[in-house]
């Protein structure tokens, strides 16, 4: 496993379960992980058909995802990942990470190299994203890959459990 730095936005609020919405947002997340040269290749979801949450290519999944939409499945969880060839760990080895979790505390999170995070206009981002949640809070963070920005953005753990933890940016909507 490499140590390496993630920047992510997160923004938290209520995410409206409707095919459109969820189908909008997945196709903006392959064009923003397009557009930063990382290709999506995986998928993980929770949800009426989608018991494990296992990764699986989204050339084999997308059509899954799109026909549950249609039939009116609750979907709790969408979470794209661009994973280099010969990855070993998805939460440890991924390019790029965006997920929308409509669990408890409610989250859309994109994270990406830091190094890429200057191709971004955050506020730009920020809204965008919110087309897609009823954004009541947004943070910009950097953590390392090995911390997990999933794990500080569900809010599990304090953020003192964080060590690489650097907060860049927080927006009260």
């Amino acid at each position: 496993m490499r140590d390496k730095l993630m920047t992510s936005i997160v923004l938290y609020g209520p995410i409206e379960a409707r095919e459109k919405n969820i189908w909008d947002w997945y196709q903006y997340s392959l064009k923003l992980n397009e557009g930063l040269g990382y290709p999506s290749t995986h998928l993980g979801m929770i949800g009426d058909s989608f018991k494990s949450g296992k990764l699986t290519t989204t050339k084999r999944t997308e059509t899954k995802l799109r026909k549950a939409l249609e039939n009116g499945e609750s979907i709790e969880t969408v979470s794209i990942y661009s994973l280099p060839e010969g990855f070993t760990q998805a939460a440890f080895d991924f390019n790029t990470f965006i997920s929308m979790n409509r669990r408890l505390n409610q989250f859309i999170i994109v994270s990406v190299p830091s190094v890429d995070f200057s191709k971004f206009d955050k506020r730009e981002l920020i809204r965008d994203l919110g087309h897609f949640i009823t954004c009541r809070e947004a943070e910009v963070f950097e953590l390392s890959i090995l911390e997990s920005p999933l794990i500080y953005a569900s809010k599990v753990n304090q953020e003192s459990d964080f060590k690489s933890l650097k907060k860049i940016d927080k927006y009260d909507l």
